[in-house]
C-alpha cells in the first residue's frame, strides 16, 4: 500500500487526507460534506507508458456542432478543457471506467479511451529495455516522467451535478444495488455528453443521464492447469480483531459489526480461491488475529482443515517484528502437512518493514516438499523523516525504494543460505513487496535468478499487445504490488500463476466499512475484500 509512488500533484486537504489515508492502511477519519462549488480536488489518474499506447490513439478532433455543442473525437490527452469551461461538450466512441472511488460519495468517476497503468508497471527507470535487470542508475527516468504525464492527461472526470454527496443509488448508475451488482474498473461508456464546468481547481464534465455503458464481467476464480497443489498470496486490508478506537494504533474495523463484515467478506474470498496454502499480508501483530480466521475459515467449510503456523520464536525481537502488522501462513492440513517449524529471515534490511515468514511444506499425497517465504516489503510513502537514500528521487518508485531494494536482496541471500550439496532449493517467494513490475527491487530478484512467474505466465504477447498483470488500482492507475517468485526448481514445476481480480476493480463503497457505504451494497461475497487481489499459483508435484 501507501501508493504514493509518483508525484502526483497535491491536491486540497480532505479529499488528499482520505485516499493518502487509506493507502497507508489507515481508516480516514469522516470527511465533512462539500458542495460542487467547492468539491475538493483529487489527483488525475496517472497512466501507461507513453510508448506503448500512442499509436492506439487517434488524434483528437475537436469541432462545434451546429447547435453549439463541442463534440470531441479520438485521443482526450490535447484537449483544452479549460477552455470549454460552461460550454455543452460531447466525448464520442468508447470511454473506460478507470476509477470509482468517489462514486458514490460524491457522484464522480474518472474515465479515459483505455485503461491506465503505473509508469513503472512498463518503464524501467534503468533500462530502455525492459526486460533487462538493472536495479540502479536511473537513465530510464525520463520515460518515466513522460509516461506520467501522458497519464496526467489522459482522463475526465464524470460528475453528476447536485452539490449533495452521498446520493443512493447515484445518479449516475440509478440501478447500482439493485439490477446492478458493481460499477467495475473496466466497464465501457459508449460516448457522454454533458456541460464543463470549473469546481474549485478541478473540471468536470456534468454528465447527461442516463449514461449508455457495458459493465465489465466479474471473474471467476482463474485457472492456474493441472496443479496439485496451490498456493494463494493474500493482503488482507488490515485484518485487526483488536477494534480502532481512534487512539489505539488499530488499522481495521471500528465496530463489532464492521470486523463481522469484514470477516464474511475475507472468508468467502480464501473459500472462493481454495488454496492449499495461503500467505497473508496485513494481519494484525499478535496471534489471536490468525486464530479467529482460522476458525472462521472452518465454520464455513464445514470441518477443521484450515491451520495457521504462528509465529517463530523471538519473532519481535527480529527486525520488523515489531510492526503493528505482520505476514503469516495458513493452510489445509487435509492437503498439504509442514515440514519442519515456522522459520522467519532475520536481516537489518527488514528493520522498517515487516519481518519475513518461511514456511516447508509436503503434499498429503506425495510429492516434493516446497519452502513458501511470504513478505511485505516496506510502503512507499511517509518518508518525511527518512535517510537521505530512502527519500523520493522523482524517478517514479516512491520513497524508501532503497529500502526494498536491500529488503529483495536480503531474500536472494537467504535463498542462497538454503541451498545444500550444490541442490537448487523449491522456494516461493510470495508477498506485497510494495513495488510495480519494473522496478530496482523487482529487477533485484530476477538479476539474481528467481523466475518472475506473472511475466512468465500472466503477460502474453499473442496478439501483438503484452497484457500488463495488475493487482492493485490507485488514483486510475493499475499495477501489480503482488508477486509470484520461485527458484528454478520449483519454477519448472508450476503450472499456472493468475491474478483474481475480485478486488482492484470493485468500488470501494462495497467493502466491509459502514462509513458513506450504503447497507444495500454490502453482501458477504469475495468481491471487495480488500483493496488487493490475490494471486494464485498451482504447482505440479
Amino acid at each position: 500500500m501507501n501508493q504514493l509512488n509518483n508525484p502526483i500533484r497535491i491536491a486540497l486537504i480532505f479529499s488528499l487526507a482520505f485516499g493518502l489515508l487509506t493507502s497507508l492502511g489507515c481508516k480516514p477519519a469522516t470527511a465533512p460534506d462539500v458542495s460542487i462549488d467547492t468539491k475538493l480536488e483529487t489527483p488525475e489518474s496517472p497512466a501507461t507508458s507513453a510508448s506503448t499506447v500512442t499509436s492506439d490513439l487517434q488524434q483528437p478532433e475537436t469541432r462545434a456542432s451546429s447547435t453549439d455543442e463541442v463534440v470531441i473525437r479520438g485521443d482526450l490527452r490535447s484537449v483544452d478543457w479549460q477552455s470549454l469551461v460552461g460550454k455543452k461538450v460531447a466525448i464520442e466512441g468508447d470511454l473506460v471506467i478507470v476509477d470509482t472511488y468517489d462514486l458514490v460519495r460524491r457522484g464522480q468517476i474518472n474515465v479515459a479511451r483505455q485503461r491506465l497503468y503505473v509508469p513503472t508497471s512498463r518503464v524501467d527507470p534503468n533500462d530502455a529495455d525492459p526486460s533487462a535487470n538493472s536495479f540502479e542508475g536511473g537513465s530510464n527516468v525520463a520515460k518515466v516522467t513522460e509516461a506520467q504525464k501522458f497519464n496526467d492527461t489522459a482522463i475526465i472526470t464524470l460528475d453528476d451535478g447536485p452539490a449533495t454527496q452521498n446520493i443512493f443509488p447515484p445518479l449516475l448508475f440509478p440501478n447500482l444495488g439493485t439490477t446492478d451488482a458493481t460499477v467495475r474498473l473496466g466497464s465501457v461508456l459508449h460516448g457522454v455528453s454533458g456541460k464543463m464546468v470549473q469546481a474549485g481547481s478541478k473540471l468536470l464534465l456534468v454528465a447527461d443521464q442516463p449514461l449508455r455503458w457495458t459493465a465489465a464481467e466479474r471473474p471467476q476464480r482463474p485457472n492456474v492447469g493441472e496443479a496439485d497443489v496451490t498456493v494463494a498470496s493474500f493482503n488482507v486490508l488490515n485484518y485487526f480483531t483488536t477494534l480502532d478506537n481512534g487512539n489505539n494504533n488499530a488499522r481495521g474495523a471500528d465496530s463489532t459489526a464492521e470486523l463481522e463484515r469484514q470477516e464474511a467478506k475475507l472468508v468467502s474470498a480464501m473459500v472462493a480461491l481454495d488454496a492449499d496454502v495461503i500467505g497473508l499480508m496485513e494481519i494484525e501483530n499478535n496471534l489471536d488475529a490468525e486464530k479467529r480466521l482460522v476458525a472462521a475459515l472452518n465454520k464455513a467449510i464445514g470441518k477443521e482443515a484450515f491451520q495457521g503456523c504462528g509465529l517463530p520464536d523471538d519473532f519481535r525481537n527480529a527486525p520488523g517484528g515489531r510492526d503493528a502488522i505482520r505476514v503469516g501462513i495458513i493452510y489445509r492440513s487435509d492437503r498439504v502437512s509442514p515440514n519442519g517449524d515456522v522459520a522467519m529471515i532475520r536481516d537489518d534490511a527488514f528493520h522498517i518493514a515487516r519481518t519475513p515468514i518461511s514456511q516447508s511444506f509436503r503434499p498429503n499425497d506425495g510429492g516434493e516438499p516446497f519452502t513458501v517465504i511470504v513478505n511485505h516489503f516496506k510502503s512507499k510513502g511517509g518518508a518525511s523523516d527518512a535517510e537521505p537514500d530512502n527519500k523520493n528521487k522523482g524517478d517514479g518508485q516512491g520513497a524508501f525504494n532503497a529500502g526494498r531494494r536491500s529488503q529483495s536482496l536480503a531474500i536472494c541471500e537467504h535463498i542462497v543460505s538454503l541451498k545444500s550439496d550444490g541442490t537448487e532449493p523449491r522456494v516461493l517467494v510470495i508477498g506485497d513487496l510494495n513495488a510495480y513490475q519494473q522496478e530496482d527491487p523487482i529487477d533485484v530478484l530476477r538479476a539474481n535468478g528467481l523466475v518472475d512467474l506473472q511475466a512468465r505466465f500472466e503477460q502474453s504477447s499473442e496478439t501483438g499487445n503484452e497484457k500488463t498483470p495488475y493487482s492493485y488500482v490507485y488514483y486510475g492507475q493499475s499495477g501489480s504490488l503482488d508477486h509470484a517468485f520461485a527458484t528454478e526448481a520449483l519454477a519448472n514445476n508450476v503450472s499456472g500463476v493468475a491474478t483474481w481480480h475480485i478486488n482492484a476493480d470493485e468500488p470501494r463503497s462495497l467493502d466491509y466499512n459502514q462509513e458513506y457505504n450504503p447497507a444495500e451494497l454490502f453482501h458477504a461475497d469475495p468481491y471487495r475484500s480488500s483493496d488487493h487481489d490475490p494471486v494464485l499459483i498451482g504447482i505440479r508435484n
